[in-house]
Order: structure tokens, then sequence, then C-alpha cells
């Protein structure tokens, strides 16, 4: 988790062990980033009769086949039980920690957040085991240590354990809407991936969680999973048999609608080449069985993911790959609009090592045609070429890709009203440009400030300007000499609604934060204009001036 204002909520070990709270970096790299996000990811191997409390106890049962310690006596793995009002208040304690901050919290839990129930050989060299999974970790899993996948709780037994579990956190999902990035729907597999596990490869489970978590969490937010936990849950929400093999030709979500609100991870980041060592083909087998006829392809995935236009968080990664390397990995981050990455997880260095000039950036890139191709190195796939932003010459593509995660603004044009009256009407018309990869997904507030230097009172009015139609050029042109992806920022404010602005000089600001924020300036969206446009205390950017008559 990366710092929150100046304090972070645990010990966050970087790259090379350092913390660096003024100034974090990006893993093993100069380059440095002031992250908003904290990555929180809540361990509830506690509460699952199948999840191992220890790798110790996870090899143990992998020997003996055993749930107890045969020595101690002691149970490997946490009890099925309801989350505690401790579990629960401890959780409430970390979230407001980062609403006391000036970031938002990307949240995810499972019930095996370390990883026990599945062998990573190359953690233990002196073993000589093999890959793949001890056990599945979730409550909903039936064994002998795990009679029941159904809720005991009196009046809820109509519930499995995963739908009451996500039921207690439905409560703090609302108290913390504001300050809730998105949610990653974890509790499949190991690590929460949705992977391996019988149930992270069953259709009906990704049904059950995704209807779960749709309902618990608000409509504002986003959810993450993969692109087999989502066609699993739209087939069987809405009677289709689309597979892998079309899964480019769903139709583009309504807005506002639940297909809407997914999202996509990705745990390896094109890092695995053609599949980015299977996060993006995930769960193609569990599709193929049930609907049959399922083949993944790279491309088609990635037009979905580009259709929903929805968040994009990737985890470590970065190979020594066309998708990993620059300028393949930036015409590939404009169709995936990559929303953020884990600062400490991933090959940075091959993207601080390209320097971004012209020539490298405009270098033809052709990719594979498919997965065989990636193996044989001979590509006669589609050949692309990056577009070059010279505001960034000489400077690395890792500087770059910083700059381009999510959506970024760039104040173009401006023009306010010289002078108003004071029952008269405010007149402005700008041009803003989204030079970042993906767009704003929810509904922002967006408001007016008029503050002169003189005087410590602002007047504030509300515009119905809608953020979300700022949207970024689908061809990745970003160019600042690229006007046809100007967007308009207009608006006309009668004065009276100010309420008794004074006669004089007065800024004119915009400010814009999320409908449920509940500070006066924190997790405002700041434009990425040069200079001294942006003013802290109000969290608003200053955008023209004009005297009240």
């Amino acid at each position: 988790m990366p710092p929150v204002e100046d304090d972070d909520i645990e010990a966050t070990q970087f790259y090379n062990g350092d913390n660096q709270n003024d100034a974090p970096y990006i893993g093993g790299t100069e380059v440095s980033a002031l992250p908003a996000i904290s990555f929180m990811c809540f361990d509830l191997c506690n509460f699952s009769s199948n999840a191992f409390l220890s790798a110790k106890d996870a090899f143990g049962y992998k020997d003996d086949g055993s749930f107890v310690d045969p020595i101690s006596g002691n149970g490997r793995t946490g009890k099925t039980q309801p989350l505690t009002p401790f579990a629960l208040d401890y959780i409430r304690g970390l979230l407001q920690k980062v609403r006391d901050g000036n970031g938002v919290a990307f949240v995810k839990f499972s019930y095996d957040g370390n990883g026990f129930n599945y062998i990573e050989s190359h953690k233990y060299p002196n073993l000589n085991l093999t890959n793949g999974l001890i056990h599945g970790p979730e409550p909903t899993f039936v064994t002998e240590n795990n009679p029941s996948a159904m809720c005991s709780v009196d009046g809820h037994e109509g519930k499995s354990w995963i739908e009451y579990h996500i039921l207690q956190l439905k409560p703090i999902f609302q108290e913390f809407e504001d300050v809730i990035m998105c949610v990653k729907t974890g509790m499949l597999g190991p690590w929460g991936e949705q992977h391996s596990s019988p149930k992270a490869q069953n259709v009906d489970a990704y049904k059950t969680l995704l209807d779960a978590y749709l309902d618990a969490v608000p409509d504002s937010r986003a959810l993450l999973t993969h692109a087999g936990g989502f066609l699993a849950w739209y087939n069987e929400t809405y009677g289709t048999t689309y597979t892998f093999t079309d899964i480019d030709a769903m139709p583009v979500p309504p807005k506002d609608s639940p297909e809407a609100r997914f999202g996509f991870f990705n745990d390896s980041y094109a890092a695995g080449s053609w599949g980015d060592n299977g996060s993006l083909s995930e769960g193609n087998s569990m599709i193929d069985n049930r609907y049959g006829g399922s083949e993944y392809d790279r491309y088609r995935v990635i037009t979905w993911i580009n259709k929903q236009n929805q968040i994009v968080q990737g985890e470590g990664g970065i190979g020594d790959n066309v998708f990993g390397t620059m300028p393949g990995a930036i015409l590939e981050a404009q169709q995936l609009r990559t929303t953020t990455l884990n600062m400490r997880h991933g090959r940075y260095d091959r993207w601080n090592d390209f320097m971004y000039n012209e020539a490298n950036v405009k270098t033809p890139v052709t990719f594979p045609a498919s997965g065989k191709e990636v193996r044989g190195g001979a590509f006669t796939g589609e050949t692309k070429t990056a577009i070059f932003d010279p505001v960034y010459d000489g400077r690395t593509g890792l500087e770059y890709f910083r700059d381009r995660m999510g959506y970024r603004f760039v104040l173009r044009a401006a023009k306010a009203s010289e002078f108003v009256k004071q029952d008269g009407i405010l007149m402005f018309e700008g041009k803003v440009q989204n030079v970042g990869f993906g767009n704003v997904l929810n509904t922002k507030r967006v408001s007016v400030i008029l503050k002169s230097n003189d005087a410590s009172i602002a007047y504030v009015a509300a515009t119905n300007i809608d953020a979300r139609d700022w949207l970024t050029a689908e061809d990745g042109n970003t160019r600042a000499d690229n006007t046809a992806a100007w967007r308009d920022l207009n608006f006309f404010i009668d004065m009276t609604v100010f309420d008794n602005v004074p006669l004089g000089d007065y800024d004119i600001y915009l400010k814009i934060n999320d409908l449920k924020e509940q500070s006066a300036n924190k997790r405002c969206i700041r434009f990425a204009n040069r200079g001294t446009s942006w003013n802290a205390e109000l969290g608003a950017n200053v955008i023209g001036m004009t005297t009240v008559l």
C-alpha cells in the first residue's frame, strides 16, 4: 500500500526496501510518483475453514492430509464463521485513514491473501516442489473440515458464506463510498486472483459472487474481475452464450447498467506475452466447459476491455516482449485504457531505459498474429506506429507512461466575461483535452468558484458540466495540436446564484470532485497545465478572471 498523506497504513516495502513518503518512486527506478491510491488487501483467512494460516500449515496438510497439526493439535486453517466486530472495525479504521489523507482506496478481500494455498516452487528451492494448488481456500468449498457452503447464521441460511461476508461488508462499502475507488471482487482462489481453485473455475460461483458485490457496493463504484468471470456472470444473467471466441462482439454496456460497472484486473500486466501468464485468458476453460467453442485470442479480449471503458488495474509483469516493451506497451495501453499499476511490482526499468524521442516512439511495431507466432518469434500481425508527443521529448518512457494512466486534463483554451454585473450572466467558453489513456467513469461535481485576491470568502455555484464527456482520443493522438480531441468546457451562470458577490476583481476557478466527497478540498481533479493554476486550499484550477460591476 502506498503512503496515505504522512502516515502509512502499514510499512510499505518498496523495491529496494526504502519507503520514501516524501517522494515515493516507481519500483527500482529514480522516477518519482506521488500515489493517491492505496491498494488495500484484506485477508479473511481466519474466517474460512479451508484457508491455511501459514505456509507451514499448508505444507503439513500436503504431507499428511490433516487439517490439524499432529504434534501441537492446533488447527491449520481458519474457522468458517461471521466476520467479527473487531474485523469490521479494523477495516473501518483503515479506510478512515484513507479518508483523512488525500487519496482513495482500491479494495480487495480474499480468503488467501498470502497465497498459502498455492505452491510457488521458486520460493522453496530446497524442497523440490511442483507449482500448483494445495487446497481451495473458500468457505464455500465443501470439505471434511468445511461440511457446508451455506451460512448458519439465523435468518441467513439461504446465503452462502461468501454472500454473508459480503453482506457484512455492505455497510462499510456504503459508509466509505466517498473514498473507495473500486473493489477487486477477489474472494475466489489463492490471493483472491480468481484462478486455480475449484470455485475459481466455476461459472455458478462467479454468478453468485458478482451478484453479491453488485448489491453490496454502491452503484457509483467499479467492480474488477477477469474476462472469464465477467462472461460467466453476463451469460447467466442475460441468457447469452458469449465465449472468448466472440467476446469482442459483446455490445457496449449501456450507461449505468450493471455490466457497465465491471473493470478488469491483470495480475501479470504485459508479462507473459500472448496471455500475460494467463491473466488475459483466465477462465477460458471454464467458459468452454459450460458453453463450448471457446478459444482465447488476445486481441478479442483487449477489444472487449476497450469497449467496457472501465478501470484496468495491473500487477507485476512488464516482460521483455512486444507487449511489455515500448513503444508496443504504449500502443496497447491506449487500447486497454490502463488506469493504475502497482508501484512495487513490475520491471519498470524496461520503460525507464526507453528514451522517449521521436525516432524511438515512431518505430513501427509489428504484433504477433497468434500465440504460436509469439513462441516462434516471426510476427505477421498488424503493424502500428505510436504517436510522438514532443512535450516528453528527451524524457523516459516511464515518465510518459506514469503521466498517462487513467485520465489527465489539460486546459487548452479559455475565454471568460471580462466584465459582469452583479445580477448578470457570467459566461465562459473553453476547451479541455484529455491526454490520458482512459476516461472519467463516475459522475463528478463540477463547480465554479469566484475569489478575489484581497478577500478570504469564495463564492461557489454548481454547473451542469459532465466531465465524463471529456473523452480521450481513440486513436491515441493526445498531442496539443490535435484540436479535434479538444472538448468543450462552457458554462453560463446567473450571478445571483453566487449570493451577493461584492464589486471587484475575481479569479474564476473550476473545481471537480466526486459527488460523495465529504471534505472541502481533497481528492479534487487537478489540471496538468504548467504554472501556478492550481489552488490547493480550494482544490480548484484557475481558468480565468472577471470584474464584477
